[in-house]
């Protein structure tokens, strides 16, 4: 366990919070992580641990009080499998437009899926599923160079490839919004039908009983059916929601133009090391989003840097790096920079400049698309690195939102969502909040 002895920047981080708006909101905690929706219909249709409640939009709403006269313009900018999205379309008096972005191309799938269901047809899918079972019993195609399934570590070798079989004869199908469908319900059962289970920081090696592949696509496609009958039959009207593969850090580059958000609510890759490309990896080989091990890569090299795999060789920003050498903005992060400078591993510190210069470069280009007035909401969580003796606390709530108003923003309050405590004993650092920023009406 690491006490307070063996983070000397805690002091200096309490002393700069005083002065900060947190407020906390217990109420939030359970809209903060994703455990409800794998109960909601579309948002079960695949298990996504890094995503928020699909009830954080709404709840926000309220909480903020917002104005929703006229519809608001949404966009999210790390949008994971379309979370706020769905959100958006269920409630068309309050949000007439939801756009998001997500660079990995199989999570953007999903999200196009799971958007896709109005218009997805619940009785050819069950049609159209039946013929496919009876079309895939022919020959095994060729494996995918993915070690982890060529060696059936991660999943057997006769599942992968009868899910493969399965998936060529989906991709056949002429029907887009049918096909998306089908493979999306694929895509689900790739996990409890493998050797492997998602724990939020990696894959990690379990005991299953073993399950048969085709009773399992059944029954994924049955609940996709299911939510598509009752949520056509209670949605006869929804509002207009996309999904843009691209990258979060360039939203010009994705089509967002200038001022025409209402409010952005997103959650970007926390800084905890994590690479999302791996954890999700036996999805995206195995419905051919990735086909080589420079493919795949190039793909974890280019997500927002928040972990040691991502391009740390590209510079930081140079207009953040002398932004965070001045007043008030070196207070915050001079703590930080100085104990990740201590450690042998300089990719520590390499990995903390990096992210913070992304986060930075998304604010701006934030800004930029909100309407003058418009809100910023961004779920993050603050994070613990090391052992004792060679630990460091990254409080990224605090951080992001002194990056806010150096972008130009007004940091309206930090909601200090829920505490997760784990090896702090006793320290109310390690926690899950809402950062609020509002662009100003003039200025």
């Amino acid at each position: 366990m690491i006490s307070d002895k063996d983070l000397p920047e805690l002091e200096n981080y309490r002393r700069l919070e005083e002065n900060l708006p947190l407020e906390s909101a217990p109420a939030f905690g359970s809209l903060v992580v994703s455990s409800e929706n794998e109960k909601s219909p579309v948002h079960r249709w695949f298990r996504y641990k890094e995503s928020y409640s699909g009830e954080l939009l709404n709840q926000l709403l309220s909480y903020m009080r917002l104005d929703t006269t006229g519809g608001l313009a949404l966009l999210d900018p790390y949008c994971g499998v379309g979370t706020a999205l769905l959100s958006a379309q269920t409630n068309p008096d309050a949000v007439r437009s939801a756009t998001g972005i997500e660079r990995n191309p199989f999570v953007a799938f999903v999200a196009r899926t799971k958007l896709a269901w109005p218009s997805t047809d619940a009785e050819e899918l069950g049609r159209i599923g039946t013929a496919v079972l009876s079309a895939s019993a022919g020959p095994r195609p060729a494996l995918p160079e993915l070690s982890s399934v060529r060696t059936g570590r991660c999943i057997t070798r006769h599942i992968a490839g009868r899910l493969l079989s399965v998936r060529n004869s989906i991709l056949d199908l002429p029907n887009s919004s049918t096909r998306d469908a089908l493979l999306l319900g694929l895509a689900a059962a790739v996990e409890p039908l493998s050797r492997v289970r998602k724990d939020g920081r990696a894959l990690r090696l379990v005991d299953r009983p073993r399950r048969h592949v085709i009773p399992m696509l059944r029954q994924k496609w049955t609940e996709i059916q299911h939510d598509l009958t009752s949520m056509q039959a209670k949605h006869k009207r929804v509002a207009d929601a996309q999904i843009k593969e691209g990258d979060g850090r360039a939203l010009n580059a994705a089509g967002i133009e200038p001022a025409s958000v209402d409010i952005v609510l997103t959650s970007p890759p926390y800084l905890n090391n994590i690479d999302y490309s791996e954890v999700y990896k036996l999805e995206l080989w195995l419905l051919g989003f990735v086909n080589n091990s420079d493919e795949f890569l190039r793909l974890r090299k280019s997500t927002l840097r928040s972990h040691p795999t991502s391009d740390l060789d590209t510079k930081p920003e140079t207009d953040f790096l002398d932004a965070i050498a001045r007043e008030p903005l070196a207070s915050f992060f001079d703590p930080l920079l100085e104990r990740t400078r201590a450690f042998k591993e300089r990719w520590r510190n390499k990995l903390a400049l990096a992210y913070f210069s992304d986060v930075w470069v998304s604010l701006r280009e934030q800004y930029r698309c909100l309407r003058p007035g418009g809100r910023a909401f961004l779920v993050l969580g603050n994070s613990l690195h090391g052992c004792a003796g060679k630990a460091y606390l990254i409080p990224t709530d605090l951080l992001v939102g002194q990056l806010g108003k150096a972008t130009g923003f007004q940091l309206e309050r930090i909601i200090i969502a829920r505490n997760t405590r784990r090896r702090l004993s006793g320290n109310h650092f390690l926690r899950e909040s809402i950062i609020v920023l509002r662009k100003p009406t003039s200025g």
